[in-house]
Order: C-alpha cells, then structure tokens, then sequence
C-alpha cells in the first residue's frame, strides 16, 4: 500500500534537512539546493559550477568514470540545475537512485550514495587551487552556446528582453545561467575560490524524498562537512507599483512578432491572495479555456500562441503572444481588454469551477512526482509557508468569484515589449 508520512525537518549544521518519506516509489531522490543572493559577479560562476560538478571528480576525473561510478549504484543518475527564486539564485544537485530494498545486498546502498556526494562536492576536480583547465574550457563553450541559443529562439529572446527591460533597476533581471560576456574572463581559479566561498557561506537545504529511515539519513548529513551558519530566510522583494507604463519596441529579420506584456502583481506563493492569483490568472490565460486563448487566438485569430504565467516569488505576471506586425494595435487592444474585463468580474461561475478543476489537476499531476514534492517543499521552506497539497487543493475548492476578482485587481501593467521585422527587414540588434 502506497503511503505518505508527514515531512521531517531540521536544522543540521548547516543543512536545513526536509525528509519527505514516501513508499510510492521504488527509488530514492536527494536533492541539494545551494542559495545565495542573485547578482551579475556571481550568476555566470555558479552556472558553470553547476556544469563542473556533474562532469568529474578528483577520484573520478573523466565523464567515463564519474558515469561508471554512478552505474555501479545500480544505474544512479546525478544532474545539476540553475534557478531563479526571486532576487536568490538557486543551484540545485540532484541524485536518483534505486531504493536499496529493491535491489540484492542494497542495505548500505543510501551509505554509498552520500559517500559519493561527499566526492562530488568536496573533492573536485581540482589541482593547484584551479579546477581542471581542460573542463573548464569545455563548460564554457558549453554555457556560451546555451546563452546564444537565446537569441536563436526567438520566444525565449522576448521574454528575456521583457525581463531585462522591467527589472532594470533590481537584480531580478539576470539570468539563472549567467552573462555570456562574462564568460571569457573566467578562470579555473576564479571558479574554485568561488565554489569555497559557496560551500562556506550558501544557505543549504536538503531534500530526501523516498522510503528511508530518518535516523540513517541524520547521521549522514551529520557527516557532511558544512562548516555550520544560521539559515537565511528568503527576502520578499518591495511592491512595485508602475507610475506608467514603458514600452519598448525592437527590430530583427523574423517573420512573427512576439508581444509581451509584464504586470506587477506583488502576490507572492503563500500570500493569502496567492491561490485566488492562480485562478485569476488560470482564467486569464493560463489554461485553454482563458479569455486570451479564446478572445485573441480562437475568435480574433490574431495569435499563433497566447498565454499568460505568473512568477510567484518576484510577484509579476508575463502575456505571451506571438502575432503579425501588422496586427500589434488590435492584438495589444484585446488583451487588455481580456484583463479589464478579469479585474470587473466578467467571467462565470462555471468558468470558474473549469478553471478550478484545470488548476487541480495540474497540481495533482505536478506532484504525483519525487521531483514536484521536493519543489514545493521547497517553497514552503523559503516563504515559511503552509500550502502542502491538501492545503492547496483544499484552498482552490474554497475560493470565491470574489477573491479572484480582487487578486485579477493586483495586475498593474508595467512593460510592454514587441519584437518584430520592422520597416528596415535588415536591422539586428543583438543585446
């Protein structure tokens, strides 16, 4: 029978340690995440960090034997992430594993996964206070091609630049993969001082999700050699409230426009209006059923693709439509009119209980996973919040057509960012 006890947790050291214990699954997922204030010195090194680490090791230093060491714990699989959380940058290590119940002699298989964590972590492939230059020059290409592709991808390109132009003053407007200017610069040693001043200084949180004994998994984290810090709570950013609205138009040889709309919502994951938001902006839209998709796609077919999400740590929400350029003023026009007519109520009580439904499911799916569970611990953990599951579920059952339209009243309309072909079809900006 498939059971879900309730989340353990405590301060280690350093380590704030979440077990979330769980016979569903025939596998183990641990999963760290380092966390420190997002800012351009730092952003890039801690994307390459993050490539470094799931390359080598200094007992392991060719991607064959890391790999080979990883398959001899019954297929392991270890990845690294780079994230936004608000103004934090979020470097995330994950390793997945077969639960040892399952597998012959598999008792001291969690003992060896965090023997080899401890490998990865603190004994890099490092030699003379650099990481292995050969690696090093690798991931950089890497990282470089990964930020150019950006550019090639043109959705991607304009909701970067929307980011950059709205955040222009708050760190919130780089990349969780960094600069690619930056790259260059960056050296082996530039990059192992770093990952010291990382391991010492970061705010850890470590997530275990699976059929574990929680006493075995205290006294490996005991053994982590973390030197010890306080947690650091997750700063909320200051409510922006937009005087006027800027708008920004740029040029490049493409046949379809992207539009993209950011508002300010200063609701965050685990306010109180936070799950009226998701409605809000489920009904907006965030489903197929939205007033976007129907009133600027379906009926107007003036959109390839229309949609709304919201960012629920930095408190906006993002309009995504990619249209012709001659269609911007009639395109641009409908969709605020779709989140005026949000903010006055125009909308259904069966609309509602759709969109309800939709929601439902989507966290149910989201969270029938290791992965889903982990993230949204996570939150939790960062906003001190309480919104587990059935608390969620529970919150989105019991929300009234009211509370929606008061949260769809938070959406101040801050930036407006069109990409198209413009007059000259030969104009490239590249930024």
């Amino acid at each position: 029978m498939t059971t879900q006890k309730q989340e353990y947790k405590e301060q280690i050291g350093a380590v704030q340690l979440t077990l979330i214990p769980s016979d569903k699954y025939k596998s183990n997922k641990i999963v760290f995440k380092f966390r420190a204030p997002l800012d351009r010195a730092t952003s890039t090194k801690r994307a390459l960090l993050a490539a470094l680490l799931e390359t080598n090791t200094k007992k392991y230093p060719t991607q064959t034997a890391f790999r080979k060491e990883l398959a001899s714990l019954y297929g392991a699989n270890f990845y690294t992430s780079v994230d936004k959380k608000g103004d934090e940058h979020v470097l995330t290590a994950v390793l997945d594993m077969v639960d040892g119940q399952f597998v012959p002699d598999g008792d001291g298989l969690l003992g060896q996964a965090f023997t080899l964590l401890q490998e990865i972590l603190f004994q890099p492939n490092v030699t003379d206070g650099a990481f292995h230059e050969a690696t090093v020059a690798r991931e950089k290409e890497n990282l470089a091609q990964r930020l150019e592709s950006v550019y090639d991808d043109k959705i991607r390109y304009a909701n970067k630049r929307l980011t950059e132009i709205m955040f222009a003053n708050e760190n919130f407007k780089y990349g969780a993969a960094g600069v690619l200017e930056d790259i260059p610069a960056i050296t082996g040693a530039d990059l192992f001082a770093y990952y010291q001043q990382l391991l010492a200084e970061d705010t850890i949180d470590l997530f275990i999700c699976g059929d574990v004994a929680k006493e075995e998994v205290i006294a490996h984290v005991k053994a982590l050699p973390f030197t010890d810090r306080a947690y650091r709570p997750i700063e909320a950013p200051a409510p922006v409230h937009p005087k006027e609205v800027n708008t920004v138009k740029e040029n490049q040889p493409i046949n379809q426009g992207k539009l993209v709309l950011g508002y300010r919502t200063n609701i965050l994951f685990g306010d109180d209006a936070y799950v009226p938001l998701q409605l809000a902006n489920g009904l907006l839209g965030g489903f197929s059923n939205s007033k976007i998709f129907i009133n600027v796609r379906e009926k107007a077919s003036l959109a390839y693709y229309a949609h709304s999400r919201l960012d629920s740590f930095q408190g906006f929400m993002l309009i995504s439509a990619g249209i012709d350029e001659k269609n911007y003023e009639q395109a641009l026009a409908i969709i605020e009119e779709q989140v005026t007519a949000m903010q006055a109520g125009d909308f259904a009580e069966e609309e509602l209980a759709q969109t309800k439904a939709m929601l439902t499911n989507q966290l149910l799916e989201a969270n029938d996973q290791a992965q889903g569970l982990i993230e949204l611990a996570y939150n939790n953990t960062l906003k001190q919040a309480n919104l587990d599951l059935p608390n969620w579920l529970k919150r989105i059952s019991e929300v009234t057509k009211e509370e929606v339209v008061k949260a769809a009243a938070s959406f101040e309309l801050d930036t407006i960012y069109f990409l198209s072909k413009g007059a000259d079809s030969n104009a490239e900006t590249k930024l």
